[in-house]
Protein backbone atom coordinates (compact mmCIF):
# COMPACT_ATOMS: atom_id res chain seq x y z
CA UNK A 1 0.00 0.00 0.00
CA UNK A 2 1.33 3.40 -0.96
CA UNK A 3 1.78 6.08 1.65
CA UNK A 4 0.42 9.60 1.21
CA UNK A 5 3.62 11.09 -0.25
CA UNK A 6 3.96 8.26 -2.76
CA UNK A 7 0.38 8.80 -3.92
CA UNK A 8 0.96 12.53 -4.43
CA UNK A 9 4.22 11.91 -6.32
CA UNK A 10 2.62 9.21 -8.50
CA UNK A 11 -0.26 11.56 -9.37
CA UNK A 12 2.08 14.44 -10.21
CA UNK A 13 4.30 12.16 -12.31
CA UNK A 14 1.27 10.88 -14.25
CA UNK A 15 0.14 14.47 -14.88
CA UNK A 16 3.58 15.52 -16.12
CA UNK A 17 3.99 12.46 -18.34
CA UNK A 18 0.65 13.27 -19.97
CA UNK A 19 1.99 16.63 -21.20
CA UNK A 20 2.41 16.12 -24.94
CA UNK A 21 4.42 19.21 -25.91
CA UNK A 22 6.70 19.79 -22.99
CA UNK A 23 10.28 20.31 -22.00
CA UNK A 24 12.08 18.37 -19.27
CA UNK A 25 13.88 20.44 -16.64
CA UNK A 26 16.02 19.64 -13.60
CA UNK A 27 15.36 21.37 -10.30
CA UNK A 28 18.94 22.19 -9.26
CA UNK A 29 17.86 22.62 -5.65
CA UNK A 30 16.56 19.05 -5.40
CA UNK A 31 19.10 17.26 -7.62
CA UNK A 32 21.86 15.48 -5.72
CA UNK A 33 23.94 14.50 -8.77
CA UNK A 34 23.53 10.75 -8.27
CA UNK A 35 23.72 10.04 -12.06
CA UNK A 36 20.80 7.57 -12.08
CA UNK A 37 19.04 9.73 -14.69
CA UNK A 38 22.17 9.73 -16.86
CA UNK A 39 22.33 5.94 -16.73
CA UNK A 40 18.68 5.46 -17.73
CA UNK A 41 18.48 8.00 -20.58
CA UNK A 42 18.45 6.13 -23.92
CA UNK A 43 19.30 9.31 -25.85
CA UNK A 44 22.30 10.48 -23.81
CA UNK A 45 20.48 13.77 -23.28
CA UNK A 46 21.50 14.11 -19.63
CA UNK A 47 24.93 14.91 -18.30
CA UNK A 48 26.38 15.88 -14.95
CA UNK A 49 28.00 19.26 -14.46
CA UNK A 50 29.74 20.86 -11.52
CA UNK A 51 28.23 24.09 -10.30
CA UNK A 52 30.52 27.08 -9.92
CA UNK A 53 30.75 28.78 -6.55
CA UNK A 54 28.57 31.63 -7.90
CA UNK A 55 25.89 29.15 -9.02
CA UNK A 56 25.96 27.50 -5.60
CA UNK A 57 25.51 30.89 -3.91
CA UNK A 58 22.36 31.46 -6.00
CA UNK A 59 20.73 28.26 -4.72
CA UNK A 60 18.26 28.44 -1.84
CA UNK A 61 19.31 27.02 1.53
CA UNK A 62 18.14 23.47 0.70
CA UNK A 63 20.23 23.45 -2.47
CA UNK A 64 23.35 24.79 -0.74
CA UNK A 65 22.91 22.19 2.00
CA UNK A 66 22.73 19.40 -0.59
CA UNK A 67 25.90 20.73 -2.23
CA UNK A 68 27.62 20.72 1.16
CA UNK A 69 26.54 17.12 1.86
CA UNK A 70 26.52 15.52 -1.62
CA UNK A 71 28.85 17.74 -3.66
CA UNK A 72 28.26 20.32 -6.38
CA UNK A 73 27.43 17.90 -9.21
CA UNK A 74 24.00 18.42 -10.78
CA UNK A 75 22.18 16.91 -13.76
CA UNK A 76 21.62 19.03 -16.84
CA UNK A 77 19.46 18.19 -19.84
CA UNK A 78 20.34 18.78 -23.48
CA UNK A 79 16.90 19.80 -24.77
CA UNK A 80 17.96 19.20 -28.38
CA UNK A 81 18.59 15.50 -27.66
CA UNK A 82 15.75 14.99 -25.14
CA UNK A 83 12.56 13.37 -26.44
CA UNK A 84 10.64 13.87 -23.16
CA UNK A 85 10.17 10.11 -22.77
CA UNK A 86 9.98 10.44 -18.97
CA UNK A 87 12.37 7.65 -18.03
CA UNK A 88 14.58 10.06 -16.08
CA UNK A 89 11.55 11.43 -14.21
CA UNK A 90 10.59 7.92 -13.13
CA UNK A 91 14.16 7.10 -12.10
CA UNK A 92 14.89 10.22 -10.03
CA UNK A 93 14.71 9.38 -6.32
CA UNK A 94 14.79 13.08 -5.43
CA UNK A 95 11.87 13.96 -7.78
CA UNK A 96 14.09 16.68 -9.20
CA UNK A 97 13.19 16.18 -12.88
CA UNK A 98 9.93 17.60 -14.20
CA UNK A 99 8.20 18.12 -17.52
CA UNK A 100 6.72 21.55 -18.17
CA UNK A 101 4.34 22.53 -20.94
CA UNK A 102 5.80 24.88 -23.53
Amino acid sequence: MKNFKQKIVAKKLAEELSIKDGVVKVNQTSCDGCTSCVDVCPFSAISIKSLSSDEVKELPFKGRLKVWIKGNSKATINTDACTSCGLCMKQCHEFAIHKQAI
